[in-house]
């Protein structure tokens, strides 16, 4: 370095030192990038888990990679609109007519979450399958039940029939909305549901939604809905299928979903999560380990 003087020299010797000190910047990075994959991945390479019942299962072989209490009684909570969609679709529900949101509607929503559905207002029987599938509305599921001429009790009685045709031999329905605590399943059998509403089009439509606005046919207020599954659309490297989430104080935070992921369908089903947001990375973890290459363990 002779000729440089003295600036020359210390710039020589920062450039030399320069590699070093990114290194040193990027030996901590990599070690807690480390250390955090530590903390959301299991010994035997399946993920951290909250939900107290777990089942992903490869719908091409019927076969579960993970299942977790699977085959226990769990409050399914507002789960039970799936089973709604599917019954009034059964009934031939006219998805152009409209339905008054009701007094019966209102007192089936009570303890519930808010509605935004208004007493008296008509909406077209397209836009209250939205709101049910989609941002859970209660008045919104039991005004569906009306418009195929299922009052509450008859509703009630329409979903536990359904659930015995379908073979669910565990499932049964006290209420027609998921507030009820006696609404139960297990994993397996909710599976099943979920992947039934995924072979219908058009609620394969709606629960694949991010938002959606209702403009009541009597009444002047729209309503924006947004999903209340907020990974519709973005998950890397997966497409939701179907999917509906649920919340009661017995049922805990629920989700129950089909996706496609590296070409395959796959449904996953979680029970009893502590926090919404345990409910997300719960099933963001499963989608991402399935992505990875899942390895299949069952307890």
């Amino acid at each position: 370095m002779f000729g440089l003087g003295v600036k020359g020299v210390r710039l020589a010797a920062a450039l030399l030192a320069l590699p070093l000190a990114l290194l040193l910047q990027l030996v901590p990075a990599a070690t807690a990038a480390h250390a955090k994959r530590r903390e959301t991945i299991n010994a035997d390479g399946t993920p951290k888990l909250k939900s107290k019942v777990v089942l992903v299962l490869r719908n091409k072989t019927g076969k579960a990679l993970l299942a977790k209490r699977a085959t226990e009684l769990h409050a399914i909570a507002s789960l039970t609109k799936l089973q709604v969609a599917l019954v009034v679709r059964a009934r031939g529900i006219k998805l152009d007519r409209g339905t008054t949101i009701t007094r019966e509607d209102h007192k089936v929503a009570v303890r519930g979450a808010r509605t935004r559905l208004e007493l008296k207002w008509v909406y077209r029987n397209r836009d209250l399958l939205h709101a049910s599938l989609m941002a859970s509305d209660n008045r919104a599921t039991s005004a569906l039940g009306r418009a195929v001429g299922l009052h509450t009790t008859a509703l009630v009685q329409a979903l536990n029939e359904k659930a015995r045709r379908m073979g669910l031999k565990r499932t049964r329905f006290l209420g027609p909305v998921g507030i009820d605590h006696g609404n139960v399943s297990t994993a397996w059998e909710v599976s099943r549901i979920v992947r039934a509403t995924g072979r219908d089009q058009l609620l394969r439509e709606i629960m694949t939604k991010r938002d959606y606005t209702v403009k009541p046919l009597k009444g002047y207020i729209k309503v924006h809905y947004r999903n209340t599954n907020p990974l519709i659309s973005k998950v890397r490297g997966a497409r939701f299928i179907a999917s509906k989430t649920g919340y009661n104080a017995k049922a805990g935070y629920c989700i129950a979903a089909v996706a496609k992921v590296r070409g395959e369908e796959y449904t996953f089903v979680l029970f009893g999560a502590p926090a919404k947001i345990s409910r997300v990375r719960d099933l963001r973890r499963l989608i991402n380990w399935v992505r990875r290459g899942a390895r299949g363990r069952s307890s």
